[in-house]
């Protein structure tokens, strides 16, 4: 028997990598293209057996239906023609669906990036410069969002750090108002 691997922990530069990815995806500095035919196969995660076969089944089914209740030609010529426009019209609507399945997995966390990545069909694109991408599985998706996205890898605590340490340097001012002659001084007692 084979064990199930257990998914390994990313480290934090892998996690840093990919929240800059997401936020390069968020401002629009990313684009991702994919590939229908390698997404939509066996073994992948964002395939459906049944977006592939329904188009097809449903009017075969009817033409038989058609050709044992009526005549043969009038159900062949139904099978043709329902084939031919449910492949042409579906085939559209199940690569929409396709790519905003493949967009929620990459989004959803870092473990299915990887394995939508080592699985293929996925290209990342420079949004600003279109020569400069990267194509799964034989590129380093990490490398490349470092090397064009590596000022979105700054986590937000470094940065409230730091702000923190600037203030201490700060001499503090003490901002002393004046009081209204008609409000009392109250003294607490500790």
């Amino acid at each position: 028997m084979t064990q199930p691997q257990t998914a390994k922990r990313p480290t934090r530069a892998d996690d840093m990598t990919y929240k800059a990815l997401l936020k390069a995806i968020e401002k629009d500095k990313l684009r991702i293209y994919f590939d229908y035919i390698k997404l939509n196969r066996p073994g992948s995660k964002v395939y459906n057996p049944w977006e592939c076969l329904l188009p097809v089944l449903v009017p075969a089914f009817i033409g038989l239906l058609l050709i044992v209740a009526f005549n043969i030609i009038f159900g062949l010529f139904f099978i043709v023609v329902m084939v031919t426009i449910c492949t042409y019209y579906f085939r559209k609507k199940i690569h929409m669906r396709i790519i905003e399945r493949t967009k929620a997995m990459i989004t959803s966390n870092y473990e299915n990036m990887e394995e939508l990545w080592t699985f293929g069909g996925i290209v990342l694109v420079n949004n600003d410069n279109k020569k400069l991408g990267c194509v799964s599985p034989e590129g380093d998706w990490k490398e490349f969002v470092v090397r064009n996205y590596s000022e979105y890898m700054i986590d937000k605590k470094e940065d409230e750090e730091k702000e923190e340490k600037t203030d201490e340097r700060r001499p503090r001012t003490i901002n002393r108002r004046k009081r209204s002659p008609n409000v009392e001084r109250v003294d607490r007692q500790y």
